[in-house]
């Protein structure tokens, strides 16, 4: 952030923002940081929007797609998927794609 766009921020919004920016180095979610410290998750919620708002913070849409790289010959029905952040999910037999979705979305989101 510069010089010009600290200036234009309240108190009060300085301090969110070095919130945010500590959640952010800390690698947890929004809420769980909250929660640690006492804050109300929606007034985090608030100050992130109207900071990313005047420029203070980076516009940064969610991750829609992951990377995956095929292992091995796919045989039967039982599925493992390695996902960048560490985590494994393994199931057999069929799945929907909108369950699929959602467990994919939840456990890439894992910190």
């Amino acid at each position: 952030m510069n010089e010009a766009k600290s200036r234009a921020l309240t108190k009060r919004q300085q301090e969110w923002l070095s919130h945010l920016q500590t959640c952010a180095a800390s690698g947890t979610s929004i809420a769980q940081y909250a929660a640690a410290r006492g804050l109300a998750v929606q007034g985090m919620y608030a100050a992130k929007k109207t900071l990313i708002q005047k420029g203070a913070l980076p516009s940064t849409p969610p991750a829609r797609f992951q990377r995956a790289q095929l292992m091995g010959a796919v045989v039967g029905h039982e599925w493992q998927v390695h996902l960048p952040n560490g985590a494994s999910v393994a199931f057999s037999g069929s799945v929907d794609a909108e369950a699929l979705s959602i467990v994919l979305n939840t456990t890439a989101a894992i910190s």
